[in-house]
């Protein structure tokens, strides 16, 4: 067992260096009687949760690789790619389950993949099926119109700091760009999509900027470093 010198608490794992205060700690002998009040085996559960992962990404690859076994021998049915589609799905329900799970990441963090996970699945999805455009065409905009209510959302919740969604509502306006100009392009027919998005997510950062006036400028220099 190691103890620290510093702030006295005893890890019971092999780790070697404080938790606390990161110190190099060393090794004593203590007996049964001497076992309360030790710092937590911290890396018990960690590994049960990795080997969890492990194993959970191990069947995962089995199935996938068994259906596209599957899909070959039936490539002759229509759609001729269906492996891929199960594949792409099967990759978001494995990232999305670790992306909750983690701690590490920010619920902006996550809203982000969210959105462009989502979308680079119907693009999939659309090309496995052979290619009509409708992931782009009605996709992209819905995945505007959701971060969109994703951010009105969280600024409701996270009112006293509300500033910290003004790069994302750029983001969405930024997307929407892109939708309007696939439509002048002549790729897309709904201009109704299109449009309404452009105007949802503009107005929601033009209300924001006039609303929080220097607070939400002041945001921007902090993260633009103008």
């Amino acid at each position: 067992m190691n103890k620290c010198k510093r702030c006295g608490v005893r890890v019971i794992d092999d780790t070697l260096i404080c938790p606390l205060c990161h110190t190099v700690l060393t090794e004593e002998a203590q007996s049964e009687d001497e076992q309360t009040g030790n710092y937590p085996n911290v890396k018990q559960k960690t590994r049960k949760f990795r080997r969890a992962g492990r194993i959970l990404l191990f069947l995962s690859l089995v199935l996938e690789a068994a259906l596209i076994l599957v899909n070959y021998l039936t490539f002759s049915s229509f759609p001729k790619y269906w492996s891929a589609i199960t594949g792409g799905i099967i990759a978001y329900l494995i990232l999305t389950s670790w992306d909750l799970l983690s701690r590490r990441q920010g619920h902006i963090r996550k809203i982000y993949l969210q959105i462009f996970v989502v979308m680079g699945l119907l693009l999939l999805m659309d090309v496995s099926l052979g290619w009509k455009g409708w992931s782009l065409e009605f996709g992209l905009p819905c995945m505007i119109y959701g971060l969109v209510a994703a951010i009105v959302i969280c600024m409701a919740i996270n009112s006293s700091s509300w500033q910290n969604y003004v790069l994302m509502q750029l983001a969405a306006v930024f997307l929407s760009i892109i939708d309007v100009v696939l439509h002048f392009t002549g790729f897309f027919h709904h201009i109704v999509l299109a449009w309404t998005a452009f105007g949802l997510s503009v107005l929601l950062w033009s209300g924001t900027m006039i609303i929080g006036d220097r607070k939400a400028q002041n945001e921007l220099k902090r993260k633009f470093h103008i």
